[in-house]
C-alpha cells in the first residue's frame, strides 16, 4: 500500500531505503482525513507564542525518548506553512550527517565542504513548497560573489552580473547539482537576512551534527583520519551558527558562551534532540546545558521541554485511536476507552510516552 504524507510536511516521507518510518505513521493516523484529530499541546503552544511574539528567536527542543519532540516540530512546520511562513525543514539529522553520499571541497571558500546531493534535496525541498514565496526575492552580486567562483558565476545563464532570482537560482541547482550547494548556501544566507517574509529554519535530531563526524576527506586530513566538522560544511554551517551552541566540556561551553549567533533578521530557528539514535549522552546533556545558559542570557534563546503526556492527553489519544480503528481497538467497540482499568493500565504500561502507548495499542 502506497504511504501517503500530507504535502504540508513535506520532506517527510518514506524513506527510498529505508520504507515507512514511525513519524510517517504517526502523521497518517492523526491527520486522517476523515477524523483530522491532531492533539494541540502547551509545549506546541508555547513554541507558537515565541514564534508569534518576536522578530527573531532561537528555540531549543529537548525531551525523553518518544515523548512527541518529532510531532511537536512536525505540526509547527504544518502551522508556519499555512500561516505564510517560509520553511526549510531537515527533519533527519541522523540521516544527514552521515548518508551524504559524497563530499567536496568548496571551490570559492577554503576549508568549507559542499554536500552536493543533498543539497539539491533541500533546494527541490524549498521549490516545491515555496516557489511563489521565492520568485519575488533576488540574491544581490555580494552575496553571489561571497559563494560562488568567478568562473561558476559566468556559467549561470539567468545570472545578470548583478542579482538573481531566489527561485531561478533552486532551479539552476536543480540543473547542476555540483552548483547545488552553492545555490543552497546563497538562498538560506539571503532568506536569513530579509524582511520580507518571515523565515523558518526547522531541524529535527540537531545533536548528531556535534557527536562523532562521518564526512572525510584529504583536503581536510592528509591522512583521512580525521573528520570533517560539520559546521564547515555548507547544509549545515548556518543552523549551527545561528544556534551558536556548544557540545564540549563545562570550561568549553564557558568558553564558546561568547561566540556571537548569526542572526535572522525576520524569523526563527527550531531544533530538536533525539534520544533514539546513537548520539553520546555527553553530548546532548552538553546541548542542553549550552541552550540554558543562552536562556538566561540571552530574552531570544527559548528552551522547550517536550514531557510526557497528561492523563487527560492520553485519553484523548486513546479515543482517537478507537475512532480510526487502530490495532487492538478496532474492533473492541469501545471496550477498551470505556473501561477505566484497561485506560489505567495503558497509562501504566506505556509510562505516558507517546511512542509507547502507540505500540502498546497495536500489540
Amino acid at each position: 500500500e502506497k504511504v501517503i504524507v500530507p504535502s504540508i510536511l513535506n520532506p517527510l516521507q518514506p524513506h527510498r531505503h529505508d520504507g515507512p518510518g514511525r513519524m510517517v505513521e504517526e502523521w497518517q493516523i492523526s491527520a486522517h482525513k476523515k477524523t483530522k484529530r491532531i492533539l494541540l499541546r502547551e509545549c506546541t503552544r508555547s513554541i507558537a507564542r515565541v514564534l508569534e511574539g518576536n522578530e527573531s528567536s532561537r528555540i531549543f527542543v529537548h525531551g525523553r525518548r518518544g515523548v512527541g519532540k518529532s510531532a511537536v516540530l512536525a505540526s509547527v512546520v504544518a502551522s508556519a506553512r499555512k500561516s505564510g511562513h517560509i520553511v526549510l525543514y531537515l527533519p533527519d539529522g541522523d540521516r544527514l550527517r552521515k548518508n551524504g553520499f559524497f563530499i567536496t571541497p568548496n571551490a570559492q571558500r577554503e576549508g568549507m565542504f559542499d554536500l552536493p546531493d543533498l543539497s539539491q534535496e533541500a533546494c527541490d525541498q524549498l521549490i516545491s513548497n515555496h516557489a511563489d514565496d521565492l520568485a519575488d526575492m533576488e540574491a544581490d552580486k555580494a552575496t553571489m560573489e561571497f559563494y560562488f567562483k568567478d568562473t561558476q558565476l559566468k556559467r549561470i545563464p539567468d545570472y545578470s552580473g548583478e542579482s538573481m532570482s531566489l527561485l531561478d537560482l533552486l532551479k539552476y541547482a536543480q540543473e547542476r547539482k555540483n552548483h547545488a550547494p552553492m545555490c543552497y548556501s546563497v538562498v538560506v544566507d539571503r532568506l536569513m537576512k530579509q524582511d520580507q517574509k518571515p523565515f523558518l529554519m526547522v531541524m529535527d535530531e540537531f545533536n548528531c551534527y556535534y557527536d562523532y563526524g562521518h564526512y572525510f576527506h584529504m583536503a581536510h586530513d592528509e591522512d583521512v583520519r580525521d573528520p570533517i566538522p560539520y559546521e564547515n560544511i555548507n547544509l549545515f554551517e548556518h543552523a549551527m551558527a545561528a544556534m551558536a551552541l556548544s557540545a564540549g566540556d563545562e570550561e568549553e561551553e564557558d568558553e564558546d558562551s561568547s561566540a556571537t549567533p548569526k542572526v535572522m533578521k525576520r524569523g526563527a530557528i527550531i531544533v530538536g534532540t533525539t534520544e533514539s539514535h546513537a548520539v553520546r549522552r555527553r553530548v546532548t546533556d552538553s546541548l542542553t546545558r549550552s541552550a540554558q545558559k543562552q536562556n538566561k542570557d540571552d530574552s531570544m534563546v527559548h528552551v522547550v521541554d517536550v514531557p510526557r503526556f497528561s492523563s487527560v492527553e492520553v485519553e484523548h489519544i486513546l479515543a482517537n485511536y478507537e475512532c480510526i480503528g487502530l490495532g487492538k481497538l478496532r474492533l473492541d467497540r469501545g471496550d477498551t476507552v470505556m473501561n477505566d482499568q484497561e485506560v489505567a493500565y495503558l497509562k501504566m504500561a506505556s509510562g505516558c510516552v507517546g511512542q509507547k502507548l502507540l505500540d502498546i495499542s497495536v500489540l
